[in-house]
This record gives structure tokens, C-alpha cells and sequence, in this order.
């Protein structure tokens, strides 16, 4: 290396020290994720490091006005994932992987105002602002000197950009730059949904018989809740000590509460993706070849209803939009932002139309989302630890912590109305021969074992994945569906729900497997997964904490 290439370097600390602050500050705090090993670590740190070293020798070769758009154009693609990867790493000491960065993508403006509102902290408003500051006071104090020719480095200027490219395209080396990932990630996703988009909607005009093979005089009238958020350690109907559940508790036998079912993710989106349609971990194209959860009912000539409580369609719509679209009837609640209990209006006149119709109803509750405040009206605001004294004080759950718990609480004391007051709408006004199944998303963890509250599959416990599941049924339906085998005690996921349902309501297709209903005399228990660990690896995870 000669002298005048070592004279280039010197010259330039300033941009030298921008450069390493763009690229290798996310990298150097990448030890503090807990869901990394420090192989992975080092694997970061030294692509980062090969990555900051070939712009670094690239840029001594580029004229001053090229080198100010050059840190302007890094800093404007790297600050938007740079904020929210560091973020994320500081306050709950993880490093966002795929599935967490695409659930961002689909996250609305309502969903990230209660999220900030919930982990909100000043240091990181302070933390934004100086970087900001920092970058625009470094690149207009930048000054370049003469830059170096091509002709007399050949070998750092090839090595450089070859370097450069290979660690930008390459998958395996890519991953390991947080803004080329996040950016490819964004892509992909888009690409992928439009793809989806197209597939699911083209089908629509393709043969698929569908049959039902309990077919009765009165029609059935089908109810799916999906509730948000809950996790059944929170809910006395499963031991929790506070009686958070007492009016799904008055329902006595009428009400099976299954003990062993588990989400195949913590996050709403791939949840939904899976439960909705026949696709699961083996078989994801499934999602774009098989048909869903309307489809099905559509075809077996059910009139198909979708109310939803939680934000659906418009400019943030979601990568499972287009399945929730094919029902034939859509109430969509959101924008009116109200609790859960803006869905009874729009039940009850379901329940009114049409009587001589088999109904399916799927109901999507915004249910217990942080923050949990918003979740309950002032009527539920019921739980206080400092007069239960139910909630002990740990070195990870101080008094803040123990009124998030009690918050939490109030939100699931809240669903056991909504839940129970649902059921007693549908005993009153169906013709008798209906159904209710309710289960949550995904579940969530309130400083059970460590401080943090909320889901990440970087951080999956079994808080995250153990849901409840409750089916109720009329009478005169379990009279005639005595072939069902009501098994509280089944291990099972809710990724084979659709199978579930369809055994529920009598539905008989080719892609149906009696194997995978938690109701058929044929069910056969299987290795269930939370995303790609195993339940029994998320158990030991949990264990250790």
C-alpha cells in the first residue's frame, strides 16, 4: 500500500468514522441479543466489517459531490431499519428475525401509536434525535481531498467492489446487513403477495366440489371467534388465581375447555395464514393451491359472513386480506375504534337474516392487543394488585410491571363477557342447531419469568403459543352430531383448525384429513411446531428462563 493511498485514508477520519457509525454501530450492539449465538455475532460483525471496508476504499476514488450523495443516500436507506432494529435490540434485547420484519410491514398506524404508547421511552426519542443531528453535522463538515485513480490502485479498487457486490447479493451474507435485509425482505414480501393475490383470486373460477354429509332440516349456524393476544395462564378457567373467567365459568359443561392447544406462531399474520387455510409448516404453497376457509364454506353452499374488530383492508391491508375478502358478507368495524363489544349489533342482525341458510360467522376480536388499557371499558377496570395482593413482586416484576399485569387482567376479565355474551346471543336467537368456537391468535407473556411483556417469536415462550380453545355447542347440535369425539384433553395446534371446522360442520372434500380434527375418532396426535421449534423446545426455552 502506498503513500499516497495511506494519505487518502488519513484524510478522510471524518468519513472513515460516518461510514463505521452508518454500518457497524447496529453490529457492535448485536452481542446484547439474546437470541443470537456469538457464532452468529461474529458472522455479523465480520460481513459488516467487510461491507464498511469496500465502501470505505471505494469512496477514496469518488469526487467530493459523489461522496456527500453517496453518505446521503446511506444515511436515508439506513436510518428507517436502523431505528427500528436498535430500538427493539435495547428494550427487549433480541435482534428482529423474518417473520417479526414482515408483521412490521403489515403493521397499521393504530397498531404502532398503541405499541409506542405501551414501550414507550424518552431515551429512545433522544437516542433518534442526535443521530440524525450527528450525520447532518458530519456530512456538512465533510471536506474531500484530490480522490485516488483507478489506474493506480487496480487490485483495492477490484477488491473492493467485487467484495462490495458478493456481500450485497449473496442471500447467505446479505441477511447479515440489517438495511440490505430489510429491504429485500420488503420486496420479496410485496412481490410474494402480489403473486398470492393473483393465484387465490384466479382459483376462485376453477372446479372444487365440496360436500355436506350431515345435512339436516334445520340449518346450522356455525360462529369462529378469533380472539388477540390471550394467553390462557391469564384466565381462571385454566387455574390462573384471579377469576378472570366467571361468566364462561357459569356455563359449566355446556362449555368444553380444551387443556393442550398450542398457535403455530406468536404473530397474528402467519397464525392467521396457517388457521385460515389448509397450508402449515410442511406445506406452505398450500396458502395459493388449496382452498381456504371461505372458499370451502362458499362452495358447500353456506351464506358467509366476516365481521372484524381489528384493522382490515384499505391502504394497510395484510397479507391474508385477500382470503378474508372472499367472504360474501364483510362488517368491518376497525375504524370505528371502539371495544369489542361494537360486534353485538352486527351478530345479532346475522342472526335475524335468513334462517332457512347454513351460516358460517367468523368474528375477529381486537381482544387483549397492547396497550391493555384500550382494551376494557371503565366497567372492567377491576384488578388491583394492592388490594389482591395476588401478584408478587420479583427482580423482574416491580410495581410498573405489576400494573401492566393487572391492565392485562382487566382485558381478559373483558373477552370473558364478550366471549359468554356471543354465546348467549347465539342460544337465543339461532333455530338451536348452532356452534361456537373461540381460540386467540396467539397468546402473550406478562412478566411470567423475566421482564417484558408483549410477543416475539425471538423471544417465544410458552405465554406466546398456549391459546385457549373453547367450543360450545347447542344441545339439539351435540344430539345430532354424536359421531364427534369431545376430547378436552387433546394435544393439539391450531394450524390444523381448518380440518377442525370442517369436521365440525359436516364438510367432505378431497384435501380433508380425519387424521388432523381434533373432533374425529380417527384423530392422530403429531410433533407440533412454533414456527420452526418444536413445542417441546419452546417448553425447555422456557424452562431455563
Amino acid at each position: 500500500m502506498n503513500n499516497s493511498f495511506v494519505n487518502a485514508l488519513y484524510g478522510k477520519k471524518l468519513q472513515i468514522f460516518f461510514l463505521f457509525y452508518m454500518i457497524m454501530f447496529l453490529p457492535l450492539l448485536s452481542p446484547l441479543a439474546q437470541n443470537l449465538s456469538y457464532k452468529h455475532v461474529s458472522v455479523i460483525i465480520i460481513i459488516n466489517l467487510i461491507l464498511f471496508i469496500s465502501i470505505g476504499i471505494l469512496l477514496l476514488f469518488c469526487k467530493s459531490r459523489t461522496q456527500k450523495l453517496v453518505f446521503s443516500g446511506l444515511f436515508i436507506i439506513s436510518y428507517l431499519p436502523n431505528t427500528i432494529y436498535t430500538s427493539y435490540l435495547l428494550f427487549a434485547h433480541v435482534l428482529l428475525q423474518k417473520d417479526s420484519v414482515i408483521s412490521l410491514f403489515e403493521t397499521n398506524p393504530e397498531e404502532s401509536k398503541e405499541f409506542l404508547v405501551h414501550y414507550f421511552n424518552p431515551w429512545i426519542i433522544v437516542g433518534c434525535v442526535v443521530y440524525i443531528l450527528l450525520c447532518f453535522l458530519i456530512i456538512w463538515k465533510m471536506r474531500v481531498g484530490k480522490p485516488l485513480k483507478v489506474k493506480e490502485h487496480k487490485i483495492a479498487f477490484f477488491s473492493a467492489l467485487v467484495s462490495l457486490i458478493l456481500v450485497v447479493s449473496l442471500p447467505p451474507l446479505s441477511r447479515s446487513v440489517y438495511f440490505v435485509n430489510f429491504y429485500k425482505l420488503f420486496v420479496n414480501y410485496k412481490i410474494r403477495l402480489n403473486k398470492e393475490e393473483c393465484a387465490i383470486l384466479e382459483r376462485q373460477s376453477q372446479p372444487y366440489e365440496v360436500t355436506d354429509i350431515h345435512q339436516d332440516t334445520v340449518p346450522k349456524t356455525i360462529v369462529v371467534v378469533i380472539g388477540e393476544s390471550l394467553t390462557r395462564q391469564h384466565m381462571s378457567l385454566y387455574g390462573y388465581p384471579r377469576n378472570t373467567n366467571p361468566k364462561l365459568a357459569g356455563l359449566g359443561d355446556s362449555l368444553l375447555v380444551y387443556a393442550d392447544v398450542i398457535s403455530p406462531q406468536v404473530h397474528t399474520i402467519p397464525v392467521l395464514r396457517s388457521v385460515l387455510t389448509l397450508a402449515d409448516k410442511d406445506n406452505p404453497d398450500h396458502i395459493t393451491e388449496k382452498p381456504s376457509i371461505f372458499e370451502l364454506f362458499n362452495r358447500a353452499g353456506y351464506e358467509t359472513y366476516f365481521i372484524s374488530n381489528q384493522p382490515f383492508g384499505g391502504n394497510f391491508k395484510t397479507s391474508y386480506d385477500v382470503l378474508l375478502n372472499l367472504s360474501k358478507n364483510i362488517s368491518n368495524l376497525a375504524p370505528e375504534k371502539q371495544s369489542d363489544e361494537i360486534i353485538f349489533p352486527a351478530f345479532k342482525g346475522i342472526l335475524a337474516e335468513d334462517k332457512k341458510k347454513n351460516k358460517l360467522i367468523l368474528i375477529h376480536l381486537i381482544g387483549n392487543h397492547m396497550a391493555y388499557e384500550f382494551r376494557y371499558t371503565p366497567s372492567y377496570n377491576v384488578f388491583n394488585n394492592e388490594k389482591d395482593h395476588l401478584i408478587q413482586e420479583t427482580k423482574f416484576r416491580d410495581k410498573k410491571a405489576i400494573r401492566t399485569i393487572d391492565k392485562y387482567d382487566n382485558s381478559v376479565l373483558y373477552n370473558d363477557f364478550i366471549i359468554s355474551q356471543l354465546i348467549s346471543i347465539l342460544h337465543k336467537q339461532s333455530d338451536k342447531n348452532a356452534a361456537l368456537v373461540y381460540f386467540s391468535d396467539h397468546g402473550e407473556e406478562v412478566y411470567e419469568t423475566r421482564e417484558f411483556a408483549g410477543h416475539a417469536y425471538e423471544k417465544v415462550s410458552t405465554s406466546m403459543c398456549e391459546v385457549p380453545f373453547l367450543v360450545w355447542m347447542s344441545p339439539e347440535f351435540r344430539m345430532q352430531r354424536q359421531d364427534l369425539v369431545l376430547d378436552t384433553k387433546r394435544s393439539y395446534s391450531t394450524s390444523d383448525f381448518l380440518f377442525s371446522l370442517s369436521d365440525l360442520a359436516g364438510l367432505h372434500y378431497s384435501d380433508y384429513d380425519d387424521k388432523r380434527s381434533i373432533f374425529s375418532m380417527q384423530f392422530e396426535p403429531k410433533e407440533r411446531y412454533v414456527g420452526e421449534l418444536t413445542y417441546d423446545e419452546v417448553k425447555g426455552r422456557s424452562n431455563k428462563k
